[in-house]
């Protein structure tokens, strides 16, 4: 796999936010959609979900919004709590929480803390391209390794092979399983629904033992 380059003709539009009193729509055609990144210091880290439909009670996403820009993805809407748009928004205007490792170690430093097995992410991807530089995902999967935490990640990237050292002190220590997600195999259409995912120029092959 090879990451995708942005689409440097991809235009601003979001859908009306209904958390917003206004919607204002562009007069002419829209701007081009630049990358923005903020920095987040979060109060909190991890997610709990109660729904039987989902094999996880725990997540940690290290960012807000996606680069990935999968046009199917249900997470869209929980851009607008921060008052952008689930559209271009959501995949431009990214969110790095840079205290995402200290959270989680102050986490499992808690007594009431069961080491149950946490999922990378819920929301977001963890290998999306701001991964390379910002190395949460990576943080927070050393802070696992550490309290021997069991982990799951899921993600469209071989980014995820950068950080073999530390899974495999995962697997041997507790317990790490990593799913890949390849939805289309015809290029084509991966470009035209998921245009920030990275190509697949044939198969590819992980190994943590």
């Amino acid at each position: 796999m090879e990451d995708a380059k942005p689409n440097p003709l991809k235009r601003v539009w979001n859908p009306p936010n209904p958390y917003l009193s206004q919607y204002r729509d562009w007069l002419g055609e829209p701007p081009v959609a630049q990358l923005e990144v903020y920095e987040e210091d979060a109060k909190m880290i991890l997610s709990h979900n109660d729904s039987p439909d989902v094999g996880f009670r725990w997540s940690v996403n290290p960012y807000r919004g996606c680069f990935h820009a999968c046009a199917y993805c249900y997470a869209r809407p929980t851009h607008e709590y921060l008052g952008y748009g689930a559209g271009t928004d959501f995949e431009r205007k990214i969110v790095a929480k840079r205290n995402a490792p200290q959270l989680l170690a102050a986490a499992f430093r808690r007594p009431k803390w069961a080491g149950e097995r946490i999922v990378f992410s819920g929301v977001t991807d963890c290998y999306q391209p701001l991964e390379a530089v910002w190395s949460l995902t990576r943080g927070c999967l050393q802070v696992c390794r550490d309290f021997r935490n069991p982990v799951g990640l899921i993600t469209k990237s071989l980014l995820v092979r950068r950080d073999v050292d530390v899974l495999r002190d995962l697997a041997r220590e507790a317990q790490a399983h990593v799913f890949m997600s390849i939805a289309f195999l015809d290029e084509s259409v991966v470009r035209a629904i998921e245009p920030g995912t990275p190509t697949i120029p044939g198969q590819s092959h992980l190994n943590f033992k």
